[in-house]
């Protein structure tokens, strides 16, 4: 691998990177002064305090401090007053933290990763940690690039949504010890902590209702077939066939987008006209499938049911509303984000793995087979 950390003692200021404007502080003789930002020493003097007091209050350790709710509201209102804002570079070299977090996803324009990723911002910026977020566009080569470039600027660990099958950066990054957690796609590996969707169970949901509708010729619209995802969803939709005693056929697409959807469905229903229902291993797929249904001039959900998974934001409105397996995804994001801070605090901790329940929401993509519908 290419990659590389830099070691802690070697955070130097950016070029060019500097406070915006020079900012004004009150001088002995009551007149503004203008030039150095404003010190912890300034806000100390001007507060009537010590300059560990001024720490304590500013790092939100005034309890150890036993500083009194006055003393702390005057030095915040002082440090207000005076422009002070902490030194992020000189923290970092003092505790070997930076408080930025990295976060790796498939698809910035992807919904479902903008739910996810607001539920773990809440919980970084509430803990005092910036995130840095970037888009891989799914393909392994970037993120290889985007992990590097998150190190160089020392973040103190990744969230991580990028994982596949025989992920060389991933194992990277298990090999150097750098705190990590896996969100919405899991790892064959048991070192690393991991916050996914209940996929079988709510394929197992979205199936059982097909099923319950007289739908018998289904297929299945999954994703990349080296995505744990993929895996699961696929496994579960055969098992779920098989204990009903029927079979159905799948295809896999190269990205969860809609474009693939639409390819993925139309060679399936070329293959298997008889098709009554799709599962699609995401939302977008699905809407690639409902565009496919009409291109084959046939109609949803009259002709050919379809259900979703992920429920990401506007499904409600799609044309028809998309049946779908809903997932939190700022739940699932908070609860990412909570892990990851816990791993940094402790990194020898032992990994673990939640999973986020799925509910079944029925809209207007599924109705009853047509052979039912007959006999109404």
């Amino acid at each position: 691998m290419a990659l590389r950390r830099k070691k802690s003692g070697g955070i130097g200021r950016p070029e060019g990177f500097g406070y915006p404007r020079p900012v004004s502080t009150p001088g002995g003789n009551g007149e503004a002064r203008t030039g150095k930002p404003p010190t912890l020493r300034d806000v100390a003097r001007e507060a009537g305090v010590h300059v560990s007091t001024v720490s304590r209050v500013l790092n939100d350790q005034a309890a150890a401090g036993r500083i009194t709710q006055d003393t702390d509201e005057r030095i915040r209102e002082v440090a207000r007053r005076l422009g002070y804002r902490r030194n992020s570079i000189a923290r970092a070299l003092r505790t070997g933290r930076t408080l930025v977090v990295g976060m790796v996803v498939p698809d910035v324009a992807n919904l479902y990763q903008a739910g996810i990723t607001r539920g773990a911002g809440d919980v970084l910026y509430a803990h005092g940690y910036s995130l840095i977020l970037a888009s891989t566009d799914d393909d392994p080569k970037h993120a290889e690039s985007q992990v590097s470039a998150m190190l160089g600027v020392q973040a103190d660990g990744l969230l991580y949504g990028v994982a596949r099958e025989d992920d060389a950066v991933l194992a990277w990054l298990v090999d150097e010890g750098i705190p990590v957690v896996l969100f919405n796609r899991g790892a064959e590996s048991r070192e690393i902590s991991a916050v996914l969707p209940d996929d079988r169970t709510g394929t197992r949901l979205a199936v059982e209702h097909l099923l319950s509708l007289g739908h018998r010729n289904i297929v299945h619209v999954g994703g990349p077939e080296d995505v744990s995802s993929t895996v699961n969803r696929l496994g579960t939709f055969e098992e779920v066939l098989q204990e009903a005693g029927l079979r159905g056929s799948h295809g896999f697409a190269h990205r969860h987008t809609e474009e693939e959807g639409y390819r993925v469905t139309s060679d399936l229903l070329e293959e298997r006209p008889d098709t009554t229902a799709v599962l699609a291993a995401n939302d977008r797929l699905a809407l690639g499938a409902i565009d496919a249904i009409r291109e084959a001039g046939r109609s949803c959900p009259e002709d050919v049911s379809v259900v979703g998974f992920n429920d990401m934001p506007y499904g409600d409105r799609f044309s028809p509303p998309l049946t779908t397996v809903h997932i939190s995804q700022n739940n699932l994001g908070s609860m990412a984000a909570k892990l990851l801070l816990e791993t940094i605090a402790d990194p020898g901790r032992p990994a673990e793995t939640h999973l986020a329940a799925p509910e079944l929401v029925v809209r207007g993509s599924t109705a009853p087979a047509q052979t039912d519908r007959s006999s109404l």
